[in-house]
């Protein structure tokens, strides 16, 4: 049976997403998880990139202030109104909910998904990438997490002692984030759960390489690699058309 996380439900509160959203995606922020990617992304033709599942936002702002060259998201999500308003201070939401078991990408446009592709089924994982090849669009997909101990330990860390240690310096500040960490603290129990289950969704280098395998080809080389670090590692699935 496949669960989803409760930030993926629509009776989920949307406070209580929003407050979630924004701390997960702070902390990769603020441990700067996503730094690596600045790279990969100068390999690619465009500086212009639609972000898909964005959340917070947080991680493509991040990537925006940390680019070399100048670089630009227009970000895009199921439930937009989770953006940070720290995020809307600098970047394009997209406010229509955009669900990407529908959508259909776009010709020469390059895609982006920040620790959001183990919220899909395998073969909602196979449905995304093989209608980016069909579309010959560019795309980068990065994960955080593993489906081992250590990202296990990384997560029930990260909800339930980082969080209440830093509750009061996330940004926009809010009281009801105080109230819902340490007065009754759903947002320690909520952040853990959806964590758990995210690693358990979560897919080793070796399964994201099977699952493109049968996608990829010299026409629309899709890369898998995985990219040690202390502070957290990553895999990271990216692709686009070969040059004719």
């Amino acid at each position: 049976m496949f669960f989803k996380e409760l930030e993926d439900y629509p009776w989920f509160p949307p406070v209580l997403r929003k407050m979630q959203l924004e701390y997960v995606g702070w902390i990769s922020t603020a441990l700067k998880v996503y730094q690596p990617l600045g790279t990969i992304m100068e390999g690619f033709p465009s500086n212009q990139w639609i972000d898909l599942a964005s959340g917070s936002g947080w991680p493509a702002l991040y990537l925006k202030n940390k680019a070399a060259n100048p670089v630009s998201f227009r970000l895009t999500d199921w439930y937009p109104h989770s953006a940070s308003e720290e995020v809307l201070k600098h970047m394009e939401y997209d406010p229509e909910p955009l669900n990407l078991l529908e959508f259909q990408p776009q010709a020469n446009q390059q895609y982006s998904m920040f620790n959001a592709f183990h919220h899909f089924t395998t073969q909602e994982q196979k449905q995304i990438i093989t209608k980016m090849k069909e579309a010959k669009a560019g795309f980068i997909i990065a994960e955080v997490l593993e489906p081992s101990l250590l990202s296990f330990i990384q997560v029930t860390l990260a909800a339930l002692l980082v969080q209440p240690l830093s509750a009061w310096a996330i940004r926009p500040f809010s009281f009801l984030r105080l109230a819902t960490t340490y007065l009754v603290p759903i947002q320690l129990a909520t952040v853990a759960w959806d964590g758990w289950l995210s690693v358990l969704k979560s897919k080793t280098l070796a399964q994201y390489q099977d699952l493109v395998r049968g996608i990829s080809d010299p026409s629309y080389p899709i890369h898998v690699e995985r990219i040690p670090q202390l502070r957290g590692n990553l895999i990271v699935i990216s692709a686009q058309p070969a040059l004719s």
